[in-house]
């Protein structure tokens, strides 16, 4: 199980620090062209609060200006919802509004500017993480985020749901950002290697 010590400052008296998160704030993308279709992260998000007790945040993305508009009030508005959450097509340093328009990673530096000190970004998202490590080291630290999680590879959507369960309860039961990813390695190497899976931090 997740770490349950006590730290030493709350064995002094001093209240422990707070896991690194409490809270999720969703992007989510359109999953297919037919708006009809009724994918969506809804039920993962819905599963995590039941279980986990996590608080959510969902908002549809359609345009660039909504992804701008709501990433601000993640950032300006919501300091409990630590976790920024992007849930659309990707391919590798990209995220897909629909099949002909795209955000790449650094427009959403450019939106984020710096403001996501201590906040954790994850792409649940095919092959975003497949930029070059050099890039996405570059985003965390433009973006000031604590971590930045995703996919280097196109993942199965069952298999990434059931993994990212585990990541996001994760979050919400460590308070040091290795602990997540230790955890999911030692708890879940199999599907952490089979979707690609990266840690940066």
């Amino acid at each position: 199980m997740p770490e349950k010590q006590p730290t030493a400052a709350s064995r002094r008296g001093r209240p422990p620090s707070r896991p690194i998160a409490t809270g999720l704030f969703a992007f989510e993308g359109n999953w297919e062209a037919d708006l009809s279709d009724r994918a969506s992260i809804a039920t993962l998000l819905q599963t995590l609060q039941e279980c986990v007790s996590i608080d959510f945040i969902r908002r549809d993305i359609g345009t660039e200006e909504e992804l701008r508009h709501y990433i601000d009030r993640w950032l300006d508005d919501y300091d409990h919802y630590q976790i920024g959450y992007f849930g659309f097509h990707g391919t590798a340093g990209n995220l897909w509004l629909d099949d002909n328009r795209r955000v790449r990673l650094g427009d959403l530096e450019e939106m984020i500017d710096g403001r996501a000190r201590g906040r954790v970004i994850h792409f649940s998202s095919c092959s975003v993480m497949r930029a070059a490590p050099d890039r996405i080291a570059e985003f965390r630290k433009r973006t000031g985020a604590r971590a930045v999680t995703g996919y280097r590879k196109d993942v199965d959507n069952i298999e990434a749901f059931s993994f990212e369960l585990l990541l996001i309860q994760s979050f919400s039961a460590y308070r040091q950002v290795s602990g997540p990813d230790n955890y999911l390695w030692e708890r879940a190497s199999g599907l952490y290697e089979h979707l690609g899976f990266e840690f940066r931090r």
